[in-house]
């Protein structure tokens, strides 16, 4: 209880200087996330593999901002096509048109270079999606 106390008390600090708190986690959250929110975070960075798309649409989608850490396990080992199906279903599925929806492309130097055209082709493709 101490720790959520002393968490809240920094997240009010950012708050009142009229700053947003930005957390991101590389682990499974999305049960803790309507918690996070509660306690001031205003845009959560959560891993896609680590959560999983149902998850974060139940729990995020209208509610909690995100910008979505795609599925860089996946990058190495798929195919361009993979790259595009995996951007476009994120996108989709999380798109609101008021916004809350960012993404991140973390690109390690295992992934083919054509994977690599492939996500930031898709990327651009559906950066103005609109449902």
């Amino acid at each position: 209880m101490l720790l959520i106390t002393c968490i809240i008390s920094l997240y009010k600090l950012c708050k009142d200087d009229g700053r947003l708190v930005y957390m991101h986690s590389d682990g499974c959250i999305f049960e803790i996330m309507p918690d996070l929110k509660e306690c001031g975070v205003d845009m959560i960075n959560p891993q896609f593999r680590a959560n999983g798309l149902d998850n974060l649409e139940k729990v995020c989608k209208g509610k909690i901002p995100i910008n979505l850490d795609l599925d860089r396990q996946l990058f190495p080992y798929g195919n361009p096509q993979d790259m595009r199906d995996h951007v476009e279903a994120c996108v989709k599925r999380l798109y609101l048109p008021e916004g809350g929806l960012g993404l991140s492309i973390e690109i390690g130097s295992d992934v083919p270079l054509e994977n690599v055209e492939a996500l930031l082709d898709a990327a651009n493709e559906f950066r103005f999606y609109k449902g």
